[in-house]
């Protein structure tokens, strides 16, 4: 019996590099970034300056870029959408689970909005210290990092792996450049310090786990109308329940990308679609082995 394709929908969490063609594909299938742009304006009782490629003001806030990818992600899934092109499964990407959420009409576009305000605001003391941070390695493996921290008495955290061979860490600013330092002299291929000053899915974030939960159970969810795989344990998620406790466990628990891709794949999806600006979840897939097509949206 032939086994059918399946589609995916994989939702990055920041944009890293754009293609510069993400705002022609989303104007030659009539829709406008700007819309998107005034809802959050509302949303947060501020006016957003409109995005262009050459303007800095959302990558000089952090709060700012998080909006953006969620913003370009969000109205890219709904283009597919309108194409008639559907998912059977979606995943996240760290905050890239609030955009896969709105994409399986688990909650609205403003729900999402209030959930990264609310996230960024409850891990404030962290940020505003100044004192953590994350980083990425490539071309070494999890066993050799492991093996660097525990070598070099640090706390940093491998907090996600991406495939075999790249891996994040999150921790301690000064630990973290020790790290990629060493690293780099282990032989890794690159290290990159992320702009990122909140050591998300680390074990700094345990402290918010009761009052996120607490937030997250007054919003109103629906089921999903496609499963979410979960970066954390990789299990199906299909009720609205267990949907509200992945929110939870995708902000304050490490994940794993390598083994939620690998399972996507194994649940025979064969075409992935990176709802996002950029390229880097397709970056990261050309080290995962299957037969697989991770398509780049602006070629559609």
């Amino acid at each position: 019996m032939m086994i059918s394709n399946k589609i995916a929908f994989v939702f990055p969490a920041f944009i890293t590099e754009f293609t510069s063609k993400e705002l022609y594909f989303l104007q030659r299938n009539n829709l406008s970034l700007s819309s998107y742009i005034e809802k959050v304006s509302e949303v947060l009782k501020y006016d957003l300056p409109d995005f262009t490629y050459d303007n800095s003001e959302y990558w000089n806030s952090e709060f700012l870029s998080q909006i953006l990818a969620y913003i370009f992600s969000c109205s890219i899934s709904d283009v597919l959408v309108n194409k008639d092109i559907k998912p059977s499964f979606v995943a996240g990407y760290s905050m890239g689970i609030y955009a896969a959420l709105y994409s399986i009409g688990a909650i609205s576009f403003i729900d999402g909005i209030n959930i990264i305000k609310k996230a960024f605001n409850l891990t404030n003391d962290l940020r505003e210290s100044g004192k953590y941070g994350m980083g990425a390695i490539i071309g070494l493996t999890v066993d050799d990092v492991n093996m660097l921290i525990k070598k070099n008495k640090l706390t940093t955290e491998i907090i996600n792996i991406n495939n075999e061979h790249s891996a994040v860490v999150a921790g301690k600013k000064s630990e973290i450049n020790e790290l990629l330092l060493e690293a780099k002299n282990e032989g890794a291929i690159s290290t990159t310090v992320l702009t990122v000053n909140t050591p998300y899915h680390s074990e700094y974030m345990l402290k918010y786990t009761d009052v996120f939960t607490s937030f997250v159970d007054t919003l109103q969810l629906k089921d999903p109308i496609c499963p979410l795989i979960s970066t954390f344990n990789q299990r199906e998620i299909t009720k609205e329940a267990e949907l509200k406790k992945e929110l939870v466990f995708n902000l304050t628990r490490k994940i794993n990308w390598f083994k939620t891709m690998r399972k996507v794949i194994e649940k025979n999806a064969s075409d992935f679609y990176e709802c996002g600006a950029g390229k880097d979840l397709k970056k990261i897939s050309r080290f995962i082995d299957g037969d697989y097509n991770m398509k780049l949206i602006h070629k559609l």
